[in-house]
């Protein structure tokens, strides 16, 4: 203890203020000092917290401190800490008089059990909840909700009651004495809470923060009760914290503890919904559910958990505490519900962990599925006509975590007639080689050659063969040529998965002879074709480039119409399957050009970046911001303004965008002279994007927007930089015009270089991306091969090959799965054809990281 606390503390049989006698000191924090006291009046113990004497001059501290007082007193709730009075010490020292609590905290429980129960938990986060319905019916939001401020004690009966303290970040909706006017004291831009559960409208500084904050934090603490440690990782600092709440995808629960249910998941993703409006509404709606996930009445203290007992004659039995008795239901429709009155209320449910079923006997799991078809059958019909409750299904999104075998072929929408007759034997060799059977899936793979598909059977044979025999620690569990029976060739393939399987689009003229348009089909997990090609842009006169980012359950294309009557830069709806599901919209650029645009998804929608060379100078930089319906919002923004210098055009060439730290960030190649520099530029997120530049200047210096530096060292060319964030930290892989693939971590709340590296001497078209397990991969070719490597701030990781690329391709498309290590990618590579001809043709596959 310091010799300034030594003299503030305060002396064991201190009375103060006349009411208050001094036991001991209790514990002592940077804020303040709670001492154990007795009320002399009633004789009561209470305890005392006083406010550090060094933070007495500031009053916006003071007020805070009263305001933890006014808040809890505003609140009566058995799960709230009771405050009894407030007021100053004889020396100005404010202090707070509150019940005295015995027990622990949810994070000493956490550090001395590590794992909780889920029964535990449920019980915890359900009177948490309940405290939080009282403080948000007073117009209260905590806002500072975290396992120090969660306490449980055990009354006198052994019931556990589990209290929320330290409203001191608490900020009033409404006032709680309606003839006063609530204060703000926070300002706008201002962040206020603990890290690690704090929502993404406080790490932004809006101040929209409402009550479905508290209900993030909720769903934080649940899932460190279960997994042992924060959602977010603490190790890295509190700007790649905000970072990762920003923008970092969500961990799945049952992905780091199998023991936990699916229903689980859906219930922390929809409390960590970045949109406030997409989380629960209220903390009554998300503790009816958390209980659900593990069978209880949503309820709660009202209904205890039905039984059914069969004696006889069927029964439905609940206990109805606040009808002080028992409900039986009889199985007679006809008979109206009876209240045995004679037995005594049950105390409030519990949950206990069930152990894991044990195999029943043939016969009797027979003659009980009998018999429990019959009673469930009759007492459901019971439950449901006189009880009417409600029903609550969790949905569960597909993620294709099943590899499916040969035996359990997936249903194809496309019929046989449309595919060439060699078309069997590949998808048979592809479920083969999903399976593990590599040399069943070469045997049905050389069928297909013998049946016609010659050039392209050969291909799959040597890109399958490299894929088994590929190193490292990534191998290809999924393969795909998707264009079956096509003629000519493709280019710019991307990949996406979604509950239905994985979309793959790419261009070709397969039509229409010298008119590219994008065209898609939906695989299976082994890579086989489910549906037929289907023309995504069938307004297009020539679309040089499309790529596909996925949402939950549909996917955004965006294309590139170089030269049609609707020319520019286009986004539409695809749905789960990859047909189209809305009118494309024109975003950018509305008439012919090269454009390169780049899609960048965010928490409130997407941002569209795109090269333009409207002032006939010289190309700059433009973007645009899109809502969550791909709806334009504000008009087109231009980020730069580069002076021709020595008679020579600056350009920007090959734009790709991200979004993280409440920024967006703008990878680009920046051409001056002779010299092509990789540049990133970030455009802080006030809400919106910040103000762009004004048109095309005449002045002699050039304009850029937000922060803008280089990612090359000096005298170092690059080209065709790629950009992904993770939970990690921003990253950026390009292609040195020299030779080699090189790569960058940013530190995303500032955009600083926090090392760059040359990583793959003959590596070239490096891509970048980021899975749902927040995890960021490098695609690149390297010497005729597809290679894979995982990238953190630890640097690039070990290369996996897995696929053949021979020739000079564009980068392939890159793009994260649901789990850890999960990655989709799609590439071109040249194809022999007939004669002595070479076409171009794309490919997918399924990579699996360990």
């Amino acid at each position: 203890m310091s010799s300034r606390e030594e003299d503030t503390k305060i002396p064991v049989g201190t009375v103060l203020v006349g009411k208050y006698r001094v036991a001991h000191e209790v514990g002592r924090g940077g804020m303040a000092a709670v001492y154990e006291a007795e009320q002399l009046s009633l004789g009561t113990k209470v305890a005392l917290k006083v406010l550090a004497a060094d933070l007495t001059t500031s009053n916006i501290v003071i007020e805070r401190f009263f305001r933890e007082a006014r808040a809890a007193a505003s609140v009566k709730s058995p799960h709230i800490v009771e405050v009894y009075d407030s007021g100053r010490l004889d020396d100005g020292r404010p202090f707070i008089v509150m019940e005295l609590l015995h027990g622990e905290s949810l994070y000493d429980r956490m550090a001395r059990v590590r794992l909780l129960d889920p029964a535990d938990m449920v019980t915890i986060m359900t009177q948490c909840a309940k405290g939080l319905m009282k403080a948000h019916a007073a117009g209260v939001v905590h806002r500072d909700l975290k396992p120090e401020n969660i306490f449980s004690m055990k009354g006198d009966d052994g019931e556990e009651t589990t209290k929320i303290l330290d409203f001191g970040l608490a900020k009033f909706y409404a006032p709680v004495n309606p003839e006063e006017k609530a204060k703000r004291l926070t300002r706008e831009g201002a962040v206020f809470g603990t890290p690690a559960y704090m929502s993404p409208e406080q790490v932004k500084g809006q101040d929209g923060v409402d009550h479905r904050s508290d209900l993030w934090a909720v769903g934080c603490m649940a899932f460190e009760c279960l997994i042992g440690r924060p959602v977010w990782n603490m190790e890295q600092g509190v700007a790649m914290i905000f970072a990762a709440i920003a923008a970092a995808p969500v961990p799945v629960p049952s992905k780091i503890r199998r023991d936990l249910p699916p229903s689980f998941d859906e219930w922390f993703k929809k409390c960590l919904a970045r949109n406030p409006d997409e989380r629960f509404q209220t903390a009554k709606e998300m503790s009816d559910a958390l209980n659900q996930v593990w069978g209880r009445v949503p309820s709660g203290d009202y209904v205890s958990q039905p039984s059914i007992k069969s004696e006889g004659k069927l029964e439905l039995v609940f206990d109805d505490p606040a009808s002080e008795g028992r409900i039986h239901v009889p199985d007679d429709k006809k008979s109206e519900p009876q209240r045995a009155r004679s037995m005594p209320p049950l105390a409030k449910p519990r949950i206990t962990t069930l152990p894991p079923p044990r195999a029943p006997h043939i016969i009797r799991y027979v003659g009980s599925s009998l018999a429990a078809l019959v009673g469930v059958g009759g007492a459901l019909g019971v439950w449901f006509q006189f009880l009417k409750p409600q029903v609550f299904v969790p949905t569960v999104k597909s993620q294709m975590a099943l590899v499916q075998t040969p035996e359990t072929t997936s249903e194809r929408t496309v019929s046989n007639d449309a595919l060439p007759k060699w078309a069997e034997p590949i998808a048979e060799g592809q479920a083969l080689f999903t399976s593990g059977d590599i040399a069943g899936a070469q045997a049905k793979f050389k069928t297909a050659i013998d049946q016609g598909a010659q050039f392209a059977g050969k291909a799959i044979v040597e890109q399958t063969k490299l894929a088994a025999a590929g190193t490292g620690p990534c191998k290809m569990v999924a393969f795909s040529r998707p264009r079956l029976g096509l003629p000519g060739g493709a280019l710019r393939p991307s990949v996406q998965p979604t509950p239905k399987g994985a979309v793959v689009t790419w261009t070709d003229d397969h039509e229409q002879p010298g008119k590219d348009h994008a065209y898609s089909v939906l695989i299976d997990s082994s890579g086989r074709t489910l549906t037929p090609v289907r023309d995504l842009t069938p307004e297009a006169g020539l679309v040089s480039k499309a790529t596909i980012v996925g949402t939950d359950d549909r996917v955004a294309l965006l294309f590139w119409d170089s030269k049609g009557r609707e020319a520019g830069v286009r986004v539409r709806w695809l749905d789960a399957e990859g047909r189209i599901a809305g009118p494309s919209n024109l975003v950018a650029g509305a008439r012919a050009g090269t454009f390169w645009p780049s899609i960048a998804r965010g928490p409130q929608g997407y941002f569209i970046v795109w090269q333009d060379d409207r002032d006939k100078d010289n190309d700059d930089l433009f973007i645009r911001r899109l809502g969550k319906d791909l709806e334009t919002i504000g008009p087109e923004t231009r980020l730069t303004d580069y002076v021709p210098t020595k008679g020579h055009p600056v350009n920007v060439r090959l734009a790709s965008a991200a979004v993280a730290a409440n920024a967006v960030f703008v990878t680009y190649r920046l051409e001056r002279d002779k010299e092509k520099q990789i540049v990133r530029m970030r455009i802080p997120l006030q809400g919106e994007l910040v103000p762009g530049l004004e048109d095309k200047d005449s002045g002699k210096k050039d304009r850029e927007v937000g922060d803008v530096k280089a990612v090359t060292e000096d005298n170092a060319s690059g080209d065709a930089p790629s950009v992904a964030c993770g939970a990690e930290g921003c990253f950026i892989a390009w292609h040195g015009e020299e030779g080699g693939a090189f790569a960058a971590m940013l530190d995303p709340t500032q955009g600083k270089v926090v090392w760059r590296k040359k990583f793959s001497e003959k590596g070239k078209r490096p891509s970048v991306a980021v899975n749902d397990a927040g995890q960021v991969a490098v695609a690149f070719f390297d010497a005729g091969r597809v290679k894979l490597a995982s990238v953190s701030r630890d640097g690039v990781g070990t290369q996996s090959v897995f696929a053949r690329a021979m020739g000079d391709h564009p980068r392939p498309h890159l793009a994260g799965g649901s789990e850890k290590g999960d990655w989709y990618v799609a590439w071109e590579d040249s194809e022999p054809a007939a004669g002595t001809n070479v076409t171009k043709e794309v490919y997918a596959a399924r990579i699996r990281c360990h």
